[in-house]
């Protein structure tokens, strides 16, 4: 079957959860990773264009379970994802169909977190004002002398 197969195959649920994209083992979206404890309920919250579209999902005995599902962005496909065994961690794999759409999602994805995590003030400056810590750092200029040790 081919991921566009799977884009028109019928849905069992859908979620807009952005949790549903990583466990404790496996994540689908490690571009983000570090910034995952940050999605906390009010963030998850604004997630008005992501949706996670389960094709099948079977629950074996209360704990293993086979998941396959599609990632979906601004209503089109990005990618088919898969989950199986303990809490979806013994198998996980990603299909990225869309790169251009993918990376839209996980600019998007980062938008939503708070402001204190993007901040980047610290590294804005103003490029028509004349600035040393440009040119001088770690004991040299870029026009001193050069000691070789």
């Amino acid at each position: 079957m081919t991921a566009n197969e799977l884009y028109q195959y019928p849905v069992e649920s859908e979620s807009k959860d952005l949790n549903d994209l990583r466990g404790c083992y496996y994540n689908h979206i490690p571009e983000i990773d570090q910034f995952w404890n940050y999605l906390d309920q009010d963030v998850l919250d604004k997630n008005d264009r992501v949706v996670i579209k389960t094709l099948k999902f079977f629950n074996f005995d209360g704990r293993r379970y086979w998941q396959l599902a599609t990632v979906w962005y601004q209503n089109q496909p990005v990618m088919v994802i898969q989950n199986a065994g303990r809490e979806g961690d013994d198998h996980a794999r990603r299909f990225i169909t869309n790169p251009e759409l993918y990376r839209e999602m996980i600019l998007f994805i980062y938008s939503l977190l708070p402001l204190t995590i993007q901040d980047t003030t610290n590294d804005l400056i103003d490029p028509t004002v004349d600035n040393p810590a440009l040119t001088s750092f770690y004991h040299n200029t870029l026009t001193g002398h050069f000691e070789r040790f």
